[in-house]
Parts: C-alpha cells; sequence; structure tokens
C-alpha cells in the first residue's frame, strides 16, 4: 500500500493505493528525488468523479508491465484536481499550450525544475481508441530523454511563465452586454438548447447573462433562449429523472446521453440558475426542476455536521452508469401498475443505451401530458413526482450507490449554501443545511482554508465563495451576525488578492464571484467604494471566442452600467417587514442586495438611506434604489415589485 496517498485527505488520491505505480504527491520531495535521480517526472491530474479518470487508473496505471517502466524511469505524481485546482490550471494551460489538448484526465511530462514538456490527457495501456497507447509514449519519452534532451530544455514551458494574459476592456459601455450577448448567441443551438453542437455542458452564467439582457433591452429573446436550456436539460438525461440533480455534462448535442457523475459544484449553481428563472418566468417546470436538485443534493451530499460531500461517482459495480439506467424489466417491476403511466412520461424508444440498460429521458412536456392525461398541472406534476418516487426507492433498495467523494471543500459548500439561502424562500428546505455551513465558515473567524475543517489556506475562490455565502445569509437570515464578518472577510478579500482567473469554466470563475462580492459590500456598506477605472481592471477585453467563457464577469459589468438594486425593508415589529422581505426576495432583479433591518441596526445601513430613515416612521417600510436613485418609503408588496420591475 502506498502510504504517501493512504495517508492523504483526498479521496481521489486514497483511490489509488493500491495501484502498483509508486506515486508521489505534489511536493517539493518529489521534485527534488526526480532532480537527484535525473529522471523525467510525470503527473496524473484527476479527479475521483472522472470516468475516464477512473479508467486510465484501472487499465493503464493498474497495468503490470506499465506500472514498472513508470517506477524505474520516472517520478510519478498524483494530483487531486479538486484538492488544488490551482495546479491544475496551470498545468492544463501548459500542455494545452503545448499539445492543443486539455481535460481530464490530464497527464503531464516535466522536467525536475518543473518544465512542462509533453502531455495530454487519456491514454489507453496499448494503442486503441484511435489513440496511442501509454507503453509506447513512456518508451519514446525515455528515449528522448536520454539521446535528444536537448529537444526537451528547448520545447518545454516554465510554470512560472505559463500565465493567461488579458487585456482589460477600454470603458464600461452600454453595448458590452449587447455584444457579449450577440458572440454568444452565435453558438446557440436553436434546436436542443445549450451552446455548440457536439458535447454539451450547463453553462449556467451564459443562461443568466441571457435573463440579464431582457431585463435590460426587453427583448424577450434572452428569456426564451435561456428558459428553453434549461426545460431541454430537465426533460433529458443529463438531469436524474429519478433522484433529482444534474450531471456534469452530455457527450451528445440533444442532452440525452451524459456521462453520469454528479458534482456539488455543477448542482450548486444549476440550482441558482433554475431560481433565478423561476422567480423571472413562473413557470412550474423549471420549479420542479429546482425542487427536485434541491432535494438531491440534500439528501445524497449532505454530511450532518460536516457539510455537503464534493461528488458522485459515474460508475457503480463496474458498469458506467449502472445506478442511474434501467432495463424494462426493472422499471415494470419498481412500477407495477403505474408502468404504463410511466411510460407516457419517459421515452423508451428515442431514448439511448449505455451497457445494454436505458437513460431514462422525458417523452412529453407538462403542456403535452396535460392533453394526453386531461388532468390539470399540478395532478400531473404530483403523478410525475409519485413514480419518481417509487422508481428511487426501488433504486435505493436494489443498486449499489457510486463512490462519494466526502472531502468537504470550502469552495463548493459556499456555493450550495448561497445557492440554497435563496431557493430556500421558494421551497422551504435547504436553509438548516446551508446556515450550518456558514456558521462553520465564521467560526473560523476570517481564516478561509480549503476544507470546510481546515487545513491548506484557502484560494480565492474559497475566500470569494466563502464572502458570498456569508452576504446571502445576512439578506435572508435577516441575522445581524452575519454583517460584521461579511465586512471584515470583505477587507480582507480586497486587500490580500487580486484576481486572475477570468474564465468561467463553465463554472463560475473567481474573479466574477470577487466582482460580486465587490458590487454587493459596495451596497452594504460606504466603506467599499468601487468606480469605473478598477470594475474595468477586473473585466478582460470581449472577443467572439471569449464571451461565453466570461458571462459572470459580464453580468456584474452590465449590472454595474444598468443600475445595481438595494432594497433596504426597515422593521417596526408590526408584521408587515417580513411579507416587504419576501418579495423584495424572490422578485426579478439582475443583481441586486435585500437588507432586512430593525431600530437597532438603522446607522449600519449606506448613508444615501440613513437619511431618509425619519420617512413614513412607525411603519414597517422599505426603500428601493436603483443605481443612484432611491425611492420614497413604500409598504405594500406590489410597490416593491413595481420599483424592480424590468423589461422582462
Amino acid at each position: 500500500m502506498n502510504e504517501r496517498l493512504s495517508n492523504s485527505n483526498s479521496g481521489y488520491l486514497r483511490k489509488a493505493v493500491e495501484q502498483p505505480v509508486n506515486w508521489y504527491t505534489w511536493s517539493d520531495e518529489a521534485f527534488q528525488i526526480a532532480k537527484r535521480e535525473d529522471k523525467p517526472i510525470l503527473v496524473d491530474v484527476g479527479a475521483s468523479w472522472c470516468h475516464w479518470c477512473n479508467v486510465m487508473d484501472e487499465n493503464t496505471y493498474s497495468n503490470p508491465e506499465i506500472a514498472k517502466i513508470i517506477n524505474e524511469n520516472f517520478i510519478p505524481i498524483k494530483v487531486d484536481r479538486d484538492e488544488m485546482p490551482d495546479v491544475d490550471r496551470v498545468l492544463q494551460n501548459a500542455v494545452m499550450a503545448i499539445t492543443g489538448e486539455s481535460g481530464w484526465p490530464l497527464t503531464v511530462f516535466m522536467t525536475p525544475d518543473k518544465k512542462v514538456f509533453f502531455g495530454g490527457t487519456y491514454f489507453p495501456p496499448e494503442d486503441m481508441y484511435g489513440r496511442i497507447g501509454f507503453r509506447k509514449v513512456l518508451l519514446e519519452i525515455m528515449r528522448v530523454w536520454r539521446e535528444e534532451r536537448e529537444k526537451i530544455e528547448s520545447g518545454s514551458l516554465s510554470l512560472s511563465d505559463i500565465r493567461v494574459v488579458y487585456k482589460s476592456v477600454d470603458s464600461l459601455g452600454r453595448n458590452l452586454l449587447d455584444d457579449a450577448f450577440s458572440y454568444i448567441t452565435s453558438y446557440y443551438d436553436i434546436e436542443y438548447g445549450g451552446l455548440g453542437y457536439g458535447a454539451k455542458f450547463p453553462h449556467t452564467m451564459v443562461d443568466l447573462l441571457f435573463l440579464n439582457y431582457s431585463a435590460v433591452k426587453g427583448d424577450d429573446l434572452g428569456k426564451k433562449l435561456g428558459s428553453f436550456t434549461l426545460k431541454k436539460m430537465y426533460y433529458g438525461g443529463i438531469f436524474d429523472q429519478v433522484g433529482g440533480g444534474f450531471h456534469r455534462y452530455t457527450v451528445d448535442r440533444e442532452w440525452k446521453l451524459p456521462h453520469f457523475e454528479k458534482l456539488l459544484i455543477d448542482n450548486s449553481e444549476l440550482i441558482y440558475d433554475y431560481f433565478n428563472y423561476y422567480i423571472a418566468t413562473l413557470d412550474v417546470e423549471i420549479l420542479d426542476g429546482l425542487k427536485n436538485s434541491v432535494d438531491f443534493v440534500i439528501r445524497e451530499l449532505y454530511i450532518k455536521d460536516s457539510g455537503f460531500a464534493n461528488s458522485l461517482d459515474a460508475d457503480s459495480e463496474g458498469i458506467e452508469g449502472k445506478y442511474y439506467t434501467w432495463t424494462e424489466n426493472e422499471l415494470r417491476e419498481a412500477l407495477g401498475k403505474d408502468f404504463d403511466f410511466a411510460l407516457k412520461i419517459f421515452d423508451l424508444d428515442d431514448t439511448v443505451d449505455v451497457e445494454g440498460r436505458k437513460v431514462l429521458l422525458r417523452k412529453y412536456g407538462l403542456r403535452d401530458l396535460v392533453k394526453l392525461l386531461k388532468l390539470g398541472e399540478e395532478e400531473v406534476l404530483n403523478k410525475v413526482n409519485e413514480v419518481r418516487g417509487k422508481l428511487l426507492h426501488y433504486r435505493e433498495k436494489n443498486r449499489k450507490m457510486p463512490y462519494r467523494d466526502d472531502s468537504v471543500y470550502t469552495y463548493t459548500n459556499a456555493k450550495i449554501a448561497e445557492a440554497l439561502l435563496y431557493s430556500s424562500v421558494i421551497l422551504g428546505k435547504g436553509i438548516d443545511e446551508a446556515r450550518w455551513v456558514v456558521d462553520k465558515i465564521m467560526s473560523n473567524r476570517g481564516i478561509i482554508s480549503r476544507r470546510l475543517g481546515g487545513g491548506k489556506d484557502g484560494l480565492l475562490e474559497d475566500y470569494t465563495s466563502s464572502l458570498l455565502s456569508i452576504i446571502s445569509a445576512y439578506e435572508v437570515l435577516c441575522d445581524p451576525k452575519y454583517y460584521d464578518p461579511a465586512i471584515d472577510l470583505g477587507r480582507k478579500v480586497i486587500s490580500e488578492f487580486k484576481p486572475e482567473n477570468f474564465m468561467d469554466t463553465p463554472n463560475e470563475s473567481s474573479s466574477s464571484m470577487y466582482l460580486r462580492g465587490l458590487l454587493k459590500l459596495s451596497l452594504l456598506s460606504d466603506e467599499f467604494k468601487v468606480d469605473e477605472e478598477r470594475i474595468r481592471s477586473i473585466t478582460p477585453t470581449l472577443t467572439n471566442e471569449n464571451a461565453q467563457f466570461i458571462a459572470g464577469i459580464i453580468n456584474s459589468v452590465s449590472s454595474y452600467v444598468n443600475g445595481l438594486a438595494h432594497v433596504v425593508v426597515v422593521d417596526e415589529k408590526d408584521g408587515l417587514a417580513e411579507k416587504l422581505h419576501r418579495v423584495a426576495l424572490t422578485t426579478y432583479y439582475p443583481f441586486k442586495v435585500v437588507e432586512r433591518v430593525d431600530d437597532s441596526r438603522k446607522d449600519y445601513v449606506s448613508s444615501v438611506i440613513r437619511a431618509m430613515l425619519r420617512y413614513n416612521a412607525g411603519k414597517s417600510r422599505a426603500y428601493v434604489c436603483i443605481g443612484n436613485t432611491c425611492s420614497m418609503p413604500v409598504s405594500d408588496e406590489s410597490s416593491i415589485k413595481q420599483l424592480l420591475k424590468t423589461k422582462l
């Protein structure tokens, strides 16, 4: 057993302890040994949820002949990309620059002085799938290392030199959102939703940009495109039609055939995505997707008194997707008399097979089911969820769950806490779990680590996501205990970090979270001033090629240009403030902060609001500011909706 891996906190590394490869962790020790023994370094970057990482582990790195070659001629290092995303990012950029490939597993060859000279992604043990075999790759690299070392030295890239340089925009013109929308829609798949015509990932930041565009421009095309994508995913195989929640991506353009891994980060952002689309559209199917996804993360990823687990594997019982796919006999056994009804819900004819088992897809949308069954929308949804419940019970009883990576990362836990806090206003669930996470983050008194329970220092993504989760707790829970920690953490983030990662991958970039946090702080306290120059420095120049990957930043920049919303509800203990607070949270606006304060907190609100607080004193009331313009106090829900009204 490899003790270096067995003592690791990483579930991905621990899964490799029985492999014959003598793995090291990413450490100075490994590079020093490589230098002393004059050996090249082989780095494997992957994650426990990654299907092809597991395939390469099982077929390539577990091959005794290949392991022998590696152990005798290389210093092998295994990296968990979830544990060390900063290392993964720089290695991905290096391999992309050299070979044009990136992704997971990432296979990297380096010199002892940390220069990358070759790499790729998945390598089978021998030539197959149209890919060169790893044995052949290793032998050729050994030859070049012995006989043509100068080629390696001249063609290698130093890690310290591998930085993606971004040019900042010249100005924050109102055309940024228009241009981004125009660029991104050129990639939009009109027939099936989403971006591109091959393998598809959800792009939640793009969805939110589409909604923002319609809200600002009054052109409902953005809202229609975003809603269409969310519906297509909800009907497709990327959505777990039985247990809720989303798989990471599909290998086809129709959202039918997923890789079956489920990640906390993806579901966190999709919950936030579906929440925003629901409050903007009031579409009951989007609400159903939201509800089932929240149920999934609480049921299958929450670990009491620890936080949320990182991911679920794609494979179980040695078969890809077995936990999620079905035979017709299993469906009959699980559903009994409801089997015929299930045939109206799920399309067993036009689906895809994996290992002889079917991926469940929706056959009809709600409107068609209502016509077909001659029932009301609520009755149909209740019946669909009743069938889901029976299938879930059967699945849990008769199948082995995929491996769960119980790593509890600060970044992903903060992201799910933020999403659950906002969605709890609609669903009434997830609030206790989210509160526990935020309180745990705050218990470390501003020291943010990679893991929620402590350990290595946090990265920018840990700090920014933590900041946003604390602000969301302050907004939703109305507890003043969250205010000062948000302000203190904001000071630390701004003073100690400089945004560098600008690209949504497609998960929101740390720079996008940094900008969101900064803008929210600017509404909460006069201490945090923002101006065009500062925001411009965080905003990369927009191009047709990068628009879909900087959508998160463009959303915030556009909101700053068009007016951030700040709602302050003054609670006079007459029972009205709760209603005003709820409607403020559940009325869509592209970027807003909501506060509820009483007499003890009036001195903490921004100076603009503070100067107006005497108006209508004695009755609960709300002040709504858009940009630099604030309303007179209002005490009815319809007025808040009107003041926050967009062009949707």
